[in-house]
């Protein structure tokens, strides 16, 4: 039995990550598998010692209910309201927004949500919609303040269970 750790930040919150490079492939016949910190995003290698099916994601996604505001990134015009929507879950990288309103894919979004009444916001200043179909927009975040990334990592690290157990 052993524990895994990131090497990066000493977290036990990694996963499998996805098989991707070649070398990913064929160190994966040695058991030899890479992983991702969930709250750092290091990914590095490790051997395992038994065979495990290839990952869909990287990250994990913690089941939330937050308010979202958000709006299309660079309009400015004064009409441009905004619209409102429920953060369902949340990652260090991404989350799922429940929101009926049209949102085309590859659009460039400004988020800001609150996870506590008594909380300040968070602000994404920029995500990236990956995926938009009945009422859901799947975002990718690709810019933020740092102090607003420490404070997702910390809301994922209290909500995330032990991924991995003792093997």
């Amino acid at each position: 039995m052993f524990d895994l750790r990131c090497p990066a930040c000493g977290a036990s919150k990694i996963r499998l990550a996805p098989r991707k490079s070649l070398s990913d492939v064929l160190l994966s016949g040695l058991t030899i598998y890479p992983f991702r910190c969930q709250l750092c995003a290091d990914r590095f290698r490790t051997f395992l010692g038994h065979r495990t099916p290839n990952p869909r994601r990287s990250f994990d996604r913690v089941e939330v209910s937050f308010p979202v505001w958000f709006r299309t990134r660079g309009v400015i015009h004064l009409d441009e309201m905004g619209q409102e929507g429920v953060i369902e879950n949340l990652s260090i990288r991404g989350c799922r927004i429940r929101s009926f309103a049209p949102v085309a894919l590859g659009s460039r979004l400004e988020l800001e949500f609150q996870h506590a009444n008594d909380s300040f916001p968070i602000t994404v200043e920029e995500a990236v919609v990956r995926s938009s179909a009945n009422g859901v927009i799947g975002v990718r975040f690709t810019r933020l303040r740092r102090t607003d990334e420490r404070r997702i990592r910390h809301i994922v690290d209290v909500w995330l269970p032990e991924l991995l157990p003792s093997v």
